[in-house]
């Protein structure tokens, strides 16, 4: 399975509705930035839309503070 793209909506540090990410061209990735910037978050979004589990204790964390709801959607190729 080949990762295509990844859209967050509400997630943790990400508020609202952002533009998708695309994985299109990436063989290799590093995620940098300042403490705080959403690194792990990244990380979170992708493992929850995998299998539902991040380091959060419980799935009202994961919403961004003042949503009502949150989105994540991970597209692959086969």
């Amino acid at each position: 399975m080949i990762p295509v793209r990844l859209k967050l909506r509400n997630f943790m540090s990400y508020k609202g509705d952002l533009p998708a990410f695309s994985f299109s061209g990436i063989h290799t990735a590093c995620i940098s930035g300042d403490n705080g910037a959403g690194k792990s978050s990244l990380i979170d979004a992708m493992t929850w839309a995998l299998w539902g589990k991040t380091r959060a204790t419980s799935d009202d964390e994961l919403i961004s503070i003042g949503a009502d709801e949150v989105e994540v959607e991970f597209d692959f190729n086969a």
